[in-house]
C-alpha cells in the first residue's frame, strides 16, 4: 500500500465570494419550498456532503441522493443505504446521466411531501405545485439531474464547478417545481486529504491543484482498493509508488516532452481521466460510520 503524508502541502482555501451570497439566497428561499434534496457523490458520501446544509436548512423534509453510483462500488453503496436506513432515512442511489433511472423522481418526491403533510396533521389538500430545493457542493451533478428531469434543458451545465451562479425555478412533471441552486462549499476544509478527495471527484477547480500531486493522491487511494484494473495503465501488478504509475503510463502512451523526456504532468492528467471515466474500476473511498 502506498502511503504519503499529504498534510505537508498547504490547503488552497478556495471559497469564492459568490458562495456566501448564494447560501444567503438559499436560506431566504427556504420558506418557499416544501422539501430539500441534497445531492452527494456515491464515491465519497461523507466528504461530499456539505455539513452546513442540514444545520441551516432546518424544519423541512430532507432527503439525500447519492449521484454517480455507477462509478461507486455497489456493495459499499448498499452499506451506505443500510446505514441511512438505521437512522430512519432513505438514501437514493442515482446515475444522473440516465434518464430512465430518474424519470419517476418528481412523482416520488411529491408523494413524500404529501405524506409528510399528512403526518403533521394537514387536512386541506395542496392546490399548488409542490416545491423542492435541490442543493449540493459544486459540480456534484445537480444541473445534469435537472436537465434530465426537464426536457427543455433549463439548467446551465458544464464540466467545471461553479456553472450555476444563481437560483433557478424549473417546472417539472407531476405538478412539481424545482429550485436549482448554485454549488456551495463550506468556508474551511480542514485537511489536505479531504481537499484532494474533492479535487479528485471534480468538486474543486482543476487549476487549484497540481495534477501530479492529485495523481499521487489517487495512486495512494487506489492502492487501498482490491480490484483495480492496473493493466489499463500498463502495470502487471499494483505499483510501489505513484512515480511508477506515471512513468509506466507515459512510456506506454508516448507522452513525451521535447528531447524524449517523459511528460509526467500529461501522464497524471491521463491517469486521473481514466479513473473519472471508470476505466480502472468502481470504487468507494469511504465506509459508513459504525
Amino acid at each position: 500500500m502506498i502511503d504519503i503524508d499529504f498534510s505537508i502541502y498547504p490547503l488552497t482555501g478556495w471559497f469564492p465570494g459568490h458562495m456566501l451570497k448564494a447560501e444567503k439566497a438559499m436560506q431566504d428561499a427556504l420558506k418557499l419550498v416544501d422539501m430539500v434534496v441534497e445531492l452527494i457523490d456515491a464515491r465519497a458520501p461523507s466528504s461530499s456532503q456539505n455539513p452546513s446544509f442540514r444545520e441551516k436548512l432546518q424544519n423541512k423534509p430532507f432527503i439525500t441522493v447519492a449521484n454517480k453510483s455507477d462509478l461507486a462500488d455497489p456493495a459499499a453503496s448498499q452499506r451506505w443505504v443500510d446505514a441511512y436506513a438505521k437512522q430512519g432515512e432513505r438514501l437514493f442511489l442515482l446515475d444522473a446521466r440516465r434518464t430512465a433511472a430518474i424519470r419517476g423522481l418528481p412523482k416520488l418526491w411529491r408523494q413524500i411531501i404529501l405524506d409528510e403533510r399528512a403526518r403533521r396533521g394537514a387536512t386541506r389538500p395542496l392546490t399548488r405545485p409542490v416545491r423542492i430545493m435541490i442543493v449540493g457542493i459544486p459540480n456534484i451533478g445537480k444541473s445534469t439531474l435537472v436537465n434530465h428531469l426537464h426536457e427543455r434543458n433549463k439548467a446551465k451545465v458544464g464540466p467545471k464547478p461553479g456553472v450555476t451562479r444563481q437560483n433557478q425555478w424549473i417546472p417539472l412533471p407531476d405538478n412539481v417545481e424545482l429550485l436549482d441552486t448554485p454549488g456551495i462549499l463550506w468556508p474551511k476544509i480542514e485537511t489536505k486529504r479531504h481537499e484532494l478527495l474533492l479535487a479528485l471527484l471534480g468538486n474543486l477547480k482543476e487549476e487549484l491543484v497540481d495534477p501530479v500531486l492529485l495523481a499521487d493522491y489517487l495512486a495512494c487511494r487506489l492502492s487501498e482498493q482490491p480490484k483495480v484494473k492496473w493493466s489499463v495503465l500498463g502495470l502487471d501488478a499494483p505499483p510501489e509508488s505513484p512515480d511508477q504509475v506515471l512513468q509506466t503510463l507515459a512510456k506506454r502512451r508516448g507522452l513525451l516532452k521535447q528531447g524524449g523526456v517523459l511528460d509526467l504532468e500529461r501522464a497524471a492528467n491521463a491517469f486521473i481521466k481514466d479513473y473519472r471515466d471508470g476505466k480502472l474500476g468502481r470504487f468507494t473511498f469511504e465506509n459508513p460510520p459504525e
